[in-house]
């Protein structure tokens, strides 16, 4: 649906220095001004996208509470005593978390201190934007380039696998395609993480630089230094150390 919507947004796109250039400060509303000509018709699309938006955050939310919560549980985390705590009647956790669970109110049944913990960070990552546009992108732009990296460090290390014949393959296989489609997974994946951190525009300034690479390059440092600090003390895959 989003490819189809992005070509249908392609063909209306109209004048397209007008469109950057918009005074609204989100271009799309003059994809749709231009489009339709009627600046209620603009406003009906507009609020219909913010209302698909605010739908998707009650998952987003819900998703990413989850996960922050299950790498807490395997002290990926500082403070993952909080992070960890969750509801006994929520989830089911191992025998092991048991201790930590039952410390918190029963009542939300859900991860409560880490949707908090998230929740948070949301909340101050948005007020970015007001103080810089460009260093709000940056962080837009950041999930992007993370998240095909992401992508591409399980692809390589199972292709290795599958070379060397470590890897017993499921019910559903590719076959003999699965490692050709696995090498063009990796040239997409290296061709996009190349070129994503380039700036957009020509000449380049700090209004429009791109600053994903430098702010991932800080966030990965961090990580490590983390990792070296205490990570690798902590850190259990795949059973959960008590948490208590």
């Amino acid at each position: 649906m989003e490819w189809a919507f992005a070509i249908c947004i392609l063909y209306c796109i109209g004048d397209i220095n007008t469109v950057t250039n918009s005074d609204t400060g989100l271009p799309l509303i003059d994809v749709y001004y231009l489009a339709t000509g009627s600046k209620a018709a603009a406003t009906v699309f507009i609020v219909a996208i913010a209302v698909v938006i605010f739908v998707a955050l009650f998952n987003v939310f819900a998703s990413v509470s989850r996960l922050t919560w299950a790498f807490a549980r395997d002290h990926g985390l500082p403070f993952s005593r909080t992070f960890a705590k969750v509801s006994l009647s929520a989830i089911a956790l191992p025998s092991h978390a048991h201790n930590a669970a039952h410390q918190i109110h029963p009542k939300f049944k859900m991860p409560l201190n880490a949707l908090c913990l998230i929740s948070v960070i949301a909340f101050f990552l948005s007020l970015i934007y007001i103080g810089s546009s460009t260093a709000f992108n940056a962080i837009i732009a950041l999930t992007g380039i993370a998240l095909h990296i992401s992508y591409l460090c399980p692809i390589l290390f199972f292709m290795l696998k599958k070379m060397k014949g470590e890897v017993k393959m499921g019910p559903w296989s590719m076959g003999r395609w699965g490692i050709p489609v696995n090498i063009f997974s990796l040239v997409y994946l290296i061709f996009v993480i190349i070129w994503m951190p380039f700036p957009t525009e020509l000449p380049v300034k700090g209004t429009n630089m791109n600053y994903a690479g430098p702010v991932f390059l800080a966030i990965l440092i961090g990580a490590l230094a983390d990792w070296m600090i205490s990570g690798h003390k902590r850190f259990q895959v795949p059973a959960s150390p008590e948490l208590d």
